[in-house]
């Protein structure tokens, strides 16, 4: 079943041009502020202060109330120091729940940019929650992030993945290279990035866009991982034999790609550490943010075999224990999963949920003997919006709602088709043909809100009606409303 909705178009809206500088009074910040990981009684705060003549500079950060300061409930200092490519992360603790804050850090006379961030509510009625994902800085503007941060009422951002893509230059003949004409935005090195210095290097330019900047400082956000900011490569192909042998450099490739992730965003885990994690807003929303690429991923096959192998895990045994023991445990009204691949069916799926039933099975017979349990899937990886539902084996019941924003900047299929005409038509006979599609669309890059009471819960996709020009339009083209138990 496919659902066709008009595009209904906002105001125009023109962006102004975007500077790699910092602002004036801000010289030290220039990739401003972020908080995420908030917790009842605290929030991790992030900045990056590089100093001029120094290996390291002392930060010091405020909290408050109001954001003239007036009130300050928690202040402290940090270090900014080379080892750690000067990003500055605290954990500011003993917060009031459900409260907004403001925050700066200061170092001499440079104060940062003000940012505002909230903590989880012991009691709400009600939760708003953006969600957004793939974000490849040469792919376009960030318009979907500057919309998102304008909205007045969010109460926290979930990115559920790729934040930075670790790929080169655009070059002329691929889908991104239009893109890249027509913004200028071309990848920094313009090499993929192996390094630890090459993924600092990259983070550094993503976070001086001022959209993302404007994102991270109206709102705290709560991070997963997707295939492009950790490198997944454990084998490579052999040139001589065309096997596929080990790559000798994965290792050391991956660990770089983990630290700079953890240097550069606000999440409270620290690198290595497992980073599957739950955030309990009240008894309404059970949070959760899975790991279905590097903790406990095994490789894929593609093999008839491989499918019928109880040992192969796409989150395996541990999480699958955590998530079940976390649901029974919270006991709270919706369920949402922060998830990067998908669970719905689609085609051979080998590298999703579908090519490792064994946790796809155990995982949905968990959801099937919990049907008041509200089960809600938020996925990243697809570039494309799409609205799905998973049914049971019988094909008799709903088990879950599975929502994609599609992406910020990355291409969707209408740009891939710039080069290959057919993938339009191809995925609009397959999608319109599945049953397990509600609804989809091929041109489009935006971001989804749940909007989340007892009663229900309201997702709403928005669109950006262009991401290679600084003028465009906001649009709303599909919304969804899932009674509680109505699955």
């Amino acid at each position: 079943m496919i659902i066709i909705v008009a595009l209904m178009s906002s105001c125009v809206h023109s962006e102004k041009p975007r500077s790699g500088s910092a602002t004036a009074g801000n010289k030290g910040f220039a990739h401003g502020v972020a908080s995420g990981d908030p917790t009842e009684q605290a929030v991790i705060l992030w900045t990056r202060y590089e100093p001029i003549e120094s290996e390291s500079a002392k930060v010091d950060f405020e909290v408050s109330t109001d954001k003239g300061f007036e009130t300050i409930v928690a202040a402290g200092s940090a270090k900014a120091e080379a080892a750690s490519n000067y990003c500055v992360k605290v954990d500011v603790q003993g917060l009031t729940a459900g409260m907004s804050y403001y925050y700066r850090f200061k170092s001499g006379d440079d104060y940062s940019p003000v940012g505002k961030t909230k903590t989880l509510p012991e009691n709400v009625d009600r939760l708003k929650i953006g969600v957004v994902n793939c974000a490849k800085y040469s792919g376009g503007y960030y318009h979907a992030y500057e919309e998102l941060a304008k909205m007045e009422d969010i109460d926290v951002v979930i990115h559920v993945g790729d934040y930075i893509y670790e790929n080169g230059a655009s070059k002329p003949g691929s889908s991104y290279w239009p893109s890249t004409q027509a913004t200028g935005r071309q990848h920094d090195p313009p090499r993929e990035c192996i390094s630890l210095e090459d993924y600092r290097t990259r983070y550094s330019q993503y976070k001086l866009d001022s959209s993302l900047q404007k994102l991270h400082a109206r709102f705290p956000m709560i991070v997963i991982w997707d295939d492009h900011e950790i490198a997944m490569i454990k084998h490579m192909t052999d040139p001589d034999t065309g096997e596929k042998i080990p790559n000798p450099n994965w290792e050391e490739r991956r660990d770089n790609s983990i630290i700079a992730y953890h240097e550069w965003l606000p999440l409270r885990p620290k690198a290595f550490e497992t980073i599957y994690r739950s955030f309990q807003f009240g008894d309404l929303v059970n949070l959760m943010m899975l790991d279905a690429r590097v903790c406990c991923k095994s490789e894929v096959t593609k093999t008839q075999a491989s499918l019928e192998d109880t040992s192969r895990h796409i989150i395996g045994n541990a999480q699958l224990q955590w998530i079940m023991d976390g649901v029974n445990t919270a006991d709270a009204d919706w369920n949402v999963f922060g998830n990067q691949l998908l669970i719905s069916l689609k085609g051979n799926g080998w590298e999703r949920w579908q090519g490792f039933p064994y946790d796809r099975d155990r995982f949905l017979s968990f959801v099937e003997a919990n049907p008041k349990r509200n089960f809600v899937f938020t996925t990243g990886n697809a570039h494309n919006p799409h609205h799905y539902i998973v049914l049971n084996e019988d094909k008799t019941d709903t088990l879950l709602h599975e929502f994609l924003p599609g992406s910020v900047s990355s291409g969707n299929n209408a740009e891939k088709a710039f080069y290959d005409p057919t993938i339009l038509a191809k995925e609009e006979k397959r999608l319109t043909e599945a049953e397990n599609v509600l609804w989809f669309h091929q041109d489009s890059h935006g971001f989804i809100v749940l909007d989340v009471t007892k009663e229900e819960l309201r997702a709403k996709w928005y669109f950006v009606s262009t991401i290679r020009e600084k003028e465009y339009a906001l649009l709303e083209p599909y919304a969804y409303r899932l009674p509680s138990n109505g699955l």
